[in-house]
């Protein structure tokens, strides 16, 4: 959707720990710079205008003193003469990823979307992709005008149990790992559990369950392993709520 250069604004959200920030990374490297200028934002704790001054900065590269570009008009002028000599006259197309957008203001959506509207009568210029925690959706919802611009969404939804098991797999296998799976099914299936399929906690509780097993010199991760350290997190309030653990 990103090439046909029309979507205008997409919409990425998911659980804290779904693989978001990694997913934006991952797009951003396999953008081509000679068909596209990136601009890609970690976090959205600015408002519209100290935004705008960021898109600038990594626009030419360097960071730029707000002093330079003190008010709204001087940074719109800016982008737009920017727009014109990055993109318009080279045949590129602006990439613009935003992270943690679910702590945008209102005003600020709005604003964004404002930058949209630079376009010919056959193309679009700029696609702004908002990635943030699933609250953002209806953040989105009270801007009609924004929610209407938006061509794609989608949601990282969490791991299945046998999503969980290749994922492990894969990244013991990145890792260099060599051997038969060291995870027994049931080991897997409590993992999982645990996890509640969200990633980073399954990153987690396997690096503490391979200090686990290495220190008591295990062959495998057994249900009982992972069941050790499970309780251990939890003994000391670093995983889930026991009312809504559910194991």
């Amino acid at each position: 959707m990103v090439e046909d250069r029309n979507m205008g604004m997409g919409l990425l959200t998911g659980e804290i720990g779904a693989g978001k920030t990694l997913l934006r990374t991952v797009l951003h490297s396999r953008l081509s710079e000679e068909t596209y200028v990136r601009v890609s934002i970690e976090n959205s704790l600015f408002c519209f205008d100290d935004l705008l001054l960021e898109i600038i900065s990594q626009m030419r590269k360097q960071r730029l003193p707000a002093s330079d570009y003190p008010d709204r008009y001087s940074r719109l002028s800016a982008f737009k003469r920017l727009l014109t000599e990055q993109v318009m006259n080279h045949d590129r197309h602006l990439i613009i990823l935003l992270d943690e957008a679910q702590m945008l203001g209102l005003p600020d959506l709005d604003a964004l979307k404002g930058l949209t509207n630079i376009a010919s009568e056959r193309e679009n210029f700029l696609t702004i992709i908002l990635i943030g925690q699933p609250e953002l959706r209806s953040r989105v919802h009270q801007l009609p005008q924004v929610d209407q611009r938006i061509s794609l969404r989608f949601h990282l939804n969490t791991l299945s149990a046998e999503e969980t098991a290749e994922y492990v797999r894969y990244r013991l296998d990145v890792a260099g790992y060599q051997g038969d799976f060291p995870f027994t099914d049931e080991g897997v299936d409590l993992l999982h559990r645990a996890s509640r399929g969200i990633p980073r906690e399954i990153n987690r509780l396997c690096k503490i369950g391979l200090d686990y097993a290495v220190t008591n010199r295990l062959d495998s991760f057994t249900s009982e392993a992972i069941s050790a350290v499970v309780n251990d997190l939890r003994r000391h309030g670093a995983l889930f709520e026991v009312g809504t653990d559910p194991l």
